[in-house]
């Protein structure tokens, strides 16, 4: 009768150490998974260069390079010579006006530069107007005018120059569009010349002085 009740106890005994062996193993599995975590390398960060900012994707493309514009261009701009005192105005004989154009042939897609050189041809300085306000392109297919640069020039103005003798200065290009003009066209669509080797000529006047030739070029 007594050995039975020591063998329950015993049996009891071994399952409460089971089932704290068990709880021990679940308790360190549980501690286990809280502090284990896979291992990740951080994303790689590519730094701005400093002091500018990253680009859109579609950066919008540059704008096309205007159309050039009249300018004043001669210099030195004055009416004295180096002693400070007045120059003459420049008499008609002295004064050399050479018409250019940038090339003799067009193609079909070239638009025409325009320009002149001017000249004293004596042998003191002297001044005169030679701003845009005074300055006329003329562009002439035989003898028929089909271009004036002052029927829509804008944003004209005097030029006063000092011409110093023997020291030749040019101006600025300006482009023709290959149209005929009109005042009553300034507005609106002009059409435009014969081309497919049509020639014509140029002529250039500044105020009161007019070049004694003309440049010559074709249209393709």
């Amino acid at each position: 009768m007594s050995k039975a009740p020591t063998a329950k106890r015993r049996a009891a005994v071994r399952r409460r150490r089971t089932l704290l062996a068990l709880l021990a193993i679940l308790a360190v599995v549980a501690v286990v998974l809280l502090v284990w975590r896979p291992w990740q390398a951080p994303e790689a960060v590519v730094p701005a260069p400093s002091g500018s900012a990253a680009a859109p994707v579609d950066s919008p493309a540059p704008s096309e390079t205007p159309t050039p514009t009249p300018t004043g261009p001669f210099t030195p701009v004055g009416g004295s010579d180096e002693t400070g005192e007045p120059t003459e105005p420049c008499a008609a004989e002295q004064i050399a006006i050479t018409p250019s154009v940038d090339k003799d042939t067009y193609a079909a897609d070239e638009r025409v530069q325009l320009s002149f050189t001017i000249e004293n041809t004596g042998e003191g300085a002297c001044s005169l107007n030679a701003g845009t306000s005074v300055q006329e392109y003329e562009i002439r297919a035989g003898d028929q005018v089909v271009y004036r640069w002052s029927d829509c020039a804008a944003d004209v103005q005097d030029n006063v120059v000092q011409l110093e003798p023997g020291v030749a200065q040019s101006t600025v290009p300006i482009e023709w569009d290959r149209t005929a003009s009109s005042i009553e066209t300034c507005t609106a669509e002009r059409p435009q010349v014969d081309a497919g080797g049509a020639t014509y000529t140029l002529a250039v006047r500044v105020g009161d002085y007019a070049s004694q030739q003309s440049a010559q070029f074709v249209l393709q």
